[in-house]
């Protein structure tokens, strides 16, 4: 059997929790049968990653134009992705023979993967962490995959997308119902993340009362409202807790600042101890607006700790039982949100049975199990594709 040698991009130059579960997830892969190629802007995420720790990975630095990968539309975007496209295809040029690629970061970002394809014809498989822009080049990229797997959370803004690149490349005037079909193909597959028993979370301890924030600094990601909230319940109550963020590079999105005056408050940019000062708090709070999945969230679950999330229809919101293994408050709501962290720094004891509870939902998330479809896929031999996607082609000629 050939060992399967598969190209990973990553245009992405700082670390989240995509690019850790893309690498958990490929660290599964058995080392016998398939070898990876990280193309990256990223190299620094990547050697520390846990597939340089379980496998023999060949790391290219890629270098990417600042200005122009801040660019997200119009002319300067497509000089970007043409741009990373020359570069993969020099690098390309110089390696032994590539069995496909992983694209891992979304069609919108990936795309220099599917137009350097055009001339290798290889299987590309398609990681999908968040919601994908309606747009027919990113619906397209989505028919030229050989496989799509993607967060249940992001199935509609797939069908969006598709449906686009339909009108305009077909003129389907039902595209709807085509997007669907396609969405229910072999092709495409929705997944959860998961943690390996190798990476299993230290437990928190239980002891006391104190918080957690953890994520990037993008405004989404609401660091201000927990910031509003702590001071409105350092009002009534001391509240102690460590703020854990990731500072993003080269982007348009807004960014909080960080770190700022916060009283009994620790902020850590980036730490490398990050599982130890997790294990020092009791409760995670989240932030985040429409998270897609959460993977801090499940973290923090398996670790043992009461997590706070927003009511706003997201994953762990549909999952998660207010009172029973987390807590809940209204989104975007700071007045809501301190009087919930004041509830669990005067209420130890529902917070401890919180904690029980959460480690029991995090034991049905085993990465082993979670990943298994998206492992067996890279790692197989799979034919090259032709050049639109057969189940495209058999659904439009139904119509």
């Amino acid at each position: 059997m050939v060992r399967q040698h598969k190209i990973i991009f990553d245009p992405i130059p700082f670390k989240g929790g995509s690019k850790i579960a893309t690498s958990e997830i490929l660290a599964l892969c058995d080392k016998q049968s398939t070898r990876f190629t990280v193309m990256t802007v990223d190299a620094n995420f990547w050697q520390e990653s846990e597939l340089a720790k379980q496998q023999s990975v060949n790391i290219v630095r890629l270098y990417s134009l600042p200005w122009l990968s801040r660019q997200v539309h119009g002319l300067a975007f497509w000089l970007n992705q043409a741009y990373f496209a020359i570069m993969l295809l020099l690098c390309l040029m110089f390696r032994r023979q590539t069995h496909g690629f992983i694209a891992a970061s979304g069609p919108g970002i990936d795309m220099p993967v599917y137009l350097v394809n055009l001339l290798f014809n290889k299987p590309i498989i398609q990681l999908i962490h968040g919601n994908v822009a309606a747009s027919a080049a990113i619906g397209w990229c989505l028919t030229r995959a050989h496989k799509v797997f993607y967060l249940p959370s992001t199935k509609q803004s797939l069908k969006l997308a598709l449906a686009r690149y339909l009108d305009k490349r077909y003129h389907i005037t039902d595209n709807e119902y085509v997007s669907e079909t396609c969405l229910n193909s072999d092709r495409f597959a929705s997944f959860v993340n998961g943690i390996s028993a190798a990476n299993w979370p230290t437990q928190s301890q239980t002891s006391e009362g104190k918080f957690l924030w953890a994520a990037s600094l993008l405004k989404w990601k609401g660091l201000e409202r927990y910031i509003t909230a702590v001071r409105l319940a350092q009002r009534h109550h001391p509240i102690k807790s460590n703020i854990c963020y990731i500072e993003p590079k080269n982007i348009q999105l807004g960014i909080s600042k960080a770190p700022v005056s916060l009283p009994l408050t620790n902020w850590f940019h980036d730490p490398y101890n990050f599982d130890q000062l997790r294990s020092d708090c009791s409760v995670f709070v989240s932030t985040s607006e429409n998270e897609p999945f959460g993977l801090s969230i499940l973290e923090a679950l398996a670790a043992g700790m009461c997590v706070v999330i927003p009511q706003d229809g997201s994953y762990w919101d549909q999952t998660l039982v207010h009172g029973k293994n987390c807590m809940k408050y209204t989104a975007k709501d700071e007045s809501a949100l301190y009087k919930t962290l004041l509830f669990l720094q005067l209420n130890p004891n529902e917070r401890r049975a919180m904690q029980r509870h959460a480690s029991h939902v995090a034991k049905r998330y085993c990465a082993e199990h979670c990943y298994q479809h998206i492992v067996e896929s890279v790692s197989c031999a799979a034919t090259t594709l032709s050049n639109d996607s057969s189940s495209l082609h058999n659904v439009k000629k139904s119509l």
